[in-house]
């Protein structure tokens, strides 16, 4: 009986799905579609996740359906999953270690396992190492990054600005991609949404971009971390704290490993940007493009007012709805927590600030 399965090649640039009843079969189609220029005898099948060789059809059988393979040429050598992403990681490639990305696509599945090898980096670390700030003190801590980050403080700093504006042009791309944003008479929605998004740029360039939250020389309230640098999980979105005290913690100050490894933790929304808050400042935008105001301060209806922009800043941006926690603690599922309608009145508009850390 065929199963389907997935094969890529020792790039992972290209994965194909394949139904096959045994191993010469899943190596013959696979060597079709990728397109290897070699006789199948050639080519040697491996298991992605811990690289072990499937060369028999009794082994093959005992695998589940759409297991990840790596159909290698003779003259190429086994990368498993773990080496292959690490060092992806490590070698600085923009498009993964901006976000993380291929360390989390790696840590999807048996995190636990994944997780302590990991760990041996982290372990690994040189302690005497981690309260040296400047590059000329620690090179290889700097290494692949740019020249202008002198201090370990300016590189994280940079770090956690860059985060924010990634949540600046979720907004942004969301907001503009709105049916009213788009197909408004006389363009008005477009402008309410360009000012709303000016208002909110504004604001956070003026508390330039939380930049504190991972700075260790930051004030004690400014910063998540500890003065020597060590961050904490905050545990899953709904919870008080980590239920694994003590395991997810990290210090990404002490090793070039472990600064890599912290891109896999997330500063995660409580009330979720994507499900609530965007929805909602569309919901406020709405209300002021059609004259339907209800003021969250007098309680009064209006035709003429004001969106809050302080509120959703607050939600965006800072540590009133965000957390920093580990990948395991990243829940991904909707969260029963909303956002709402900060509109105001033209009475009440002006003037009103949220104070915020």
């Amino acid at each position: 009986m065929k199963k389907g399965y997935k094969v890529t090649d020792v790039k992972r640039e290209k994965k194909i799905g394949v139904a096959a009843e045994n191993v010469e079969e899943l190596v013959a189609k696979s060597c079709k579609k990728l397109g290897f220029n070699v006789s199948c005898a050639d080519c040697r099948l491996f298991v992605a996740e811990d690289g072990t060789q499937v060369d028999d059809d009794d082994y093959l059988a005992t695998l589940p359906p759409q297991t990840l393979f790596i159909l290698l040429k003779n003259t190429e050598k086994m990368v498993t999953d773990f080496d292959y992403y690490y060092e992806m990681i490590r070698s600085q490639k923009k498009e993964y270690i901006d976000t993380g990305a291929a360390a989390k696509e790696f840590l999807s599945t048996n995190l636990k396992e994944k997780f302590k090898v990991f760990q041996k980096y982290i372990a690994a670390g040189d302690d005497a190492k981690t309260m040296l700030s400047e590059r000329a003190q620690d090179p290889g801590w700097f290494e692949g990054l740019e020249l202008s980050e002198k201090t370990k403080e300016q590189s994280m700093s940079k770090r956690v600005k860059e985060r924010m504006r990634g949540y600046y042009y979720k907004t942004k791309t969301a907001l503009q991609s709105s049916d009213i944003y788009i197909h408004s008479k006389n363009g008005r929605g477009k402008k309410l949404i360009d000012q709303f998004l000016t208002d909110l740029r504004n604001i956070l360039d003026s508390h330039k971009y939380n930049e504190t939250y991972f700075n260790r020389k930051a004030n004690k309230n400014a910063r998540i971390c500890d003065e020597r640098g060590l961050f904490q999980c905050g545990g899953l979105w709904s919870a008080d704290k980590c239920l694994y005290e003590g395991e997810h913690v990290i210090n990404p100050y002490r090793s070039r490993e472990e600064r890599i490894i912290f891109q896999t933790w997330n500063l995660d929304h409580k009330i979720e940007l994507s499900r609530s808050i965007i929805p909602k400042i569309l919901q406020a935008i709405d209300g002021l493009y059609s004259g339907d105001i209800k003021c969250m301060l007098c309680d009064k209806g209006s035709k003429v007012g004001g969106i809050e922009a302080d509120r959703y800043f607050l939600q965006i941006f800072t540590r009133e709805n965000l957390k920093l926690v580990h990948i395991v603690c990243h829940y991904k599922g909707k969260h029963d927590a909303e956002s709402g309608v900060y509109t105001l009145c033209k009475k009440c508009y002006g003037g009103q600030s949220i104070e915020y850390n």
